[in-house]
């Protein structure tokens, strides 16, 4: 089954999800022709799974083997187990673990439990009181590390790169400076012994986040190869390098995400409008190599305020009920996007704010959980005369866009 995921600029493609379906229900048949015992026949039909990209079918598969035939090598290498001897274990990290070794940062250590008992576990490496008073103050820590990736920790992030070491790690300061302005604005303290581990994956480029994609249609979505990351309801990946600005840009949209999901576990009941809009709104940003500034205008990088004034041009600006009335997961174009952040910039930039505080209060407490009772709520806390809203929304609109270049970078 796909799993369920949030990208920037994704459109839906139902014909592939038709041919994966075409193909599980081949592989249904395949497989209710197996003997019980038949390793050799299930060897032939996890390389048929590989041939489809059917990369989930596929390890299920060769688990299968591994416990029909605990000592085949292939099944083994295919699930990316490591051998000790004779004994095979799921991982590397399993079998450090089996040794009685302890993670420490960069390394499997031998540690007493007198050791131990003056570190602190923390996204599941043991820590000096010195390393998280490191994490606590926004400093990010160098991890494990292998050829062509690393891993950073940060208070709330576990961190897999394969970018260079400088800027994974510039990446890692944006993104805990951007986690804490996020608790503070949402009112959710942190507390290190409920606290979630936030998985973030940075590709090498958009080749290998393609690559990944391609190879393995039960997990992503071929559209997905246009997106430039996504948030698949417990890992971000992200893949945009090219211009930096827009790179930590698509990192702070997807980041959002995850934490309305696994911090205010809010995102799977909110409407599209406002999903998507938060999170462009949270993902326009000042930094300067310290210090991050969230929900920014930055006309000057600003790709929705820019297709803004395209869209004013057009009169494809929506205006309040038709925002609230959308489907309630949205047509996701590049059009819902520059609307959606248009929407929420201005409701939290304008005389409107403190009634859109309230109505988001009531949104995020799932007290509106249909158009109609947005639309009332709207009326109740921000503006009872839409037309009114829509007026004064429209010109302030047009000033801000005034204010973006003649072309974006």
């Amino acid at each position: 089954m796909i799993r369920f995921l949030i990208c920037l600029l994704l459109i839906a493609a139902p014909l592939a999800a038709g041919d994966l379906a075409a193909l599980q229900k081949e592989l249904a048949e395949k497989k209710s022709a197996l003997a019980p015992d038949d390793v050799e026949a299930r060897h032939k039909l996890a390389k048929w799974c590989k041939l489809k990209k059917l990369r989930q079918s596929e390890l299920g598969l060769y688990r299968e083997i591994v416990k029909l035939s605990p000592g085949d090598v292939d099944a083994h290498k295919a699930l990316g187990h490591v051998l000790d001897g004779d004994n095979w274990f799921e991982s590397d990290d399993a079998l450090q673990l089996a040794h009685g070794k302890t993670r420490r940062l960069t390394e499997w250590v031998d540690a007493t439990e007198e050791q131990k008992s003056g570190w602190k576990q923390v996204h599941g490496h043991w820590l000096t009181a010195d390393e998280i008073t490191q994490l606590d103050s926004g400093i990010p820590l160098k991890a494990h590390s292998g050829k062509g990736w690393l891993d950073v920790l940060t208070r709330e992030y576990r961190i897999h790169s394969a970018l260079k070491e400088e800027e994974t790690l510039e990446l890692a300061r944006v993104l805990e400076q951007a986690v804490r302005i996020w608790r503070d604005d949402a009112g959710v303290e942190y507390d290190a012994r409920t606290c979630v581990t936030l998985w973030f994956d940075i590709m090498k480029d958009h080749d290998a986040f393609v690559e990944m994609i391609e190879n393995d249609i039960e997990s992503f979505d071929a559209e997905m190869t246009k997106s430039q990351g996504f948030f698949d309801g417990q890992y971000c990946r992200l893949s945009y390098f090219h211009d930096w600005y827009r790179t930590r840009r698509v990192l702070l949209h997807e980041a959002r995400h995850q934490f309305d999901g696994l911090v205010t576990q809010k995102l799977w009941n909110l409407p599209a409008w406002y999903k998507e809009g938060i999170a462009e709104y949270w993902s326009m940003h000042k930094w300067d190599g310290k210090k991050l500034e969230l929900g920014q205008l930055v006309p000057d990088v600003n790709y929705s305020l820019y297709f803004c004034g395209k869209l004013l041009k057009k009169k494809k600006i929506k205006g309040a009920e038709d925002t609230l009335n959308q489907n309630w997961w949205g047509e996701v174009d590049p059009e819902f996007y520059q609307n959606s952040w248009a929407f929420v910039y201005y409701l939290r930039n304008s005389d409107y704010r403190d009634g859109f505080a309230k109505f988001e209060q009531e949104l995020l407490a799932g007290k509106l959980d249909s158009a109609s009772k947005q639309v009332e709520a709207f009326k109740r806390h921000i503006s009872a005369d839409l037309k009114a809203f829509d007026k004064a929304y429209l010109v302030q609109l047009e000033a801000w866009v005034k204010l973006s270049p003649a072309s974006m970078r």
